[in-house]
């Protein structure tokens, strides 16, 4: 798979000869389900139940995936914080791609959040694709404030696909991961923006990010 999830996942699959553990938040279909295999764990965060029973009842990306999947429903960021450390290899925020964006998961305080359930060599990666926001710089803010490293995947598939463009900035402190990427050719920086503010769970500003 040629999207930033998938050599996020893929790629920590050819480092380590163990089963992954991998958390996402935001559910949609359930498709990044399909990337388990056995002996995986895939724990689902998702905020309606009324989405996780379309999955399940349209779709068969949970119920076929090989992985053990796992859902918990509620706010994705109040049930990380009341969590044990899931030490998740991958944790992937995928919940931004409407116009209307929930910031409270891509703060400052969100990212600690994110940071205190990564396993060492972990991969956090947010899935920016959007058609109105420019979600980069923040994920750069997010990545200089954690101390680790930011590479942008942007995936064009070749006219005639029935894939999608698809943006995703992986954060992680993984250098043989990061390594692989630039070997292969993949990835490029996240450019700052200087004039942005950081997004905190006390301010944020969408205008300064519409494209």
């Amino acid at each position: 798979d040629t999207s930033g999830i998938g050599r996020a996942i893929e790629g920590l699959e050819d480092l380590y000869d163990r089963p992954l553990r991998v958390g996402l938040v935001g559910l949609g279909a359930g498709t990044l389900a399909s990337y388990g295999r056995a002996g995986d764990v895939y724990r689902i965060y998702e905020l309606n139940p009324a989405v996780l029973a379309l999955a399940h009842r349209r779709f068969s990306f949970l119920d076929d995936s090989p992985a053990k999947v796992e859902t918990s429903l509620g706010d994705a960021r109040l049930v990380l914080e009341r969590e044990a450390p899931q030490r998740f290899d991958v944790l992937a925020i995928d919940a931004f791609s409407s116009d209307s964006i929930p910031v409270h998961l891509i703060t400052r305080e969100a990212a600690q959040v994110y940071r205190r359930h990564l396993a060492d060599g972990g991969i956090l990666a947010f899935h920016i694709s959007n058609r109105y926001l420019d979600l980069a710089p923040i994920t750069r803010q997010i990545a200089d404030d954690l101390g680790l490293p930011a590479v942008r995947v942007i995936d064009d598939p070749q006219a005639g696909s029935d894939l999608y463009h698809t943006d995703w900035v992986l954060i992680t402190a993984n250098r043989p991961f990061l390594d692989d990427l630039a070997a292969d050719g993949i990835g490029q920086p996240v450019e700052p923006m200087p004039s942005l503010r950081p997004w905190t769970d006390d301010y944020n500003n969408l205008f300064q990010v519409l494209k």
